[in-house]
């Protein structure tokens, strides 16, 4: 589990296949065991190797064909390691299972310091106002939605942390919608 507040960003330094090679600058990736899980713009993915003193995942064709993990991306990811007891829940819960892409639409920055990033084709009935979401693994509150579009905040501080300072109008982007929001349309589904 995460939360959507993110620690580093990596740099894609391979793509091929099965195979994602991540160079991390913050110690904290640094000698973790294998196994670990580590949320690669919101993905939950195994850490399987080191290389090269890199992250090395072996990525599935679900994992594939359901993100922006591909030869477009930006070549940035957010890295964020997994929620511990002692961790503040400052975002919301995050499970790592991206639900699908979607794509921006406008991003502007505003006078204050702060952006609005515009997004289309999201499953509206998962959108709340200011309700959660995570995009590429961060921890956003929506706001304005519509049927077929919605709008995010993102303060000057989570623009610099994150890469959604080198996405551009028509990136793709991960997003995983509220759990508690999918676990109620199933209570009500199975009613």
């Amino acid at each position: 589990m995460f939360t959507g507040i993110i620690i580093d960003i990596g740099t894609i330094v391979e793509l091929n296949n099965d195979k994602l090679v991540v160079k991390f600058d913050n110690p904290q990736f640094s000698n973790l065991d294998l196994g670990t899980s580590i949320a690669i713009d919101g993905c939950c993915l195994t850490l399987s190797d080191y290389e090269n003193n890199n992250l090395v995942f072996q990525v599935s064709e679900e994992t594939f064909s359901r993100t922006a993990l591909n030869k477009n991306h930006c070549g940035y990811v957010n890295l964020e390691l997994p929620s511990t007891l002692n961790s503040f829940l400052s975002g919301h819960i995050v499970q790592g299972h991206v639900d699908s892409t979607i794509k921006i639409t406008n991003i502007a920055e505003l006078e204050n310091g702060m952006w609005t990033f515009k997004f289309k084709d999201a499953v509206s009935k998962y959108i709340v106002d200011k309700g959660s979401i995570t995009l590429n693994g961060v921890s956003l509150t929506v706001v304005s939605p519509s049927s077929d579009n919605f709008e995010v905040a993102v303060i000057n501080e989570t623009y610099n942390r994150t890469n959604f300072k080198y996405l551009k109008d028509e990136s793709s982007v991960n997003v995983e919608y509220d759990i508690i929001i999918k676990y109620l349309e199933k209570l009500n589904y199975d009613n």
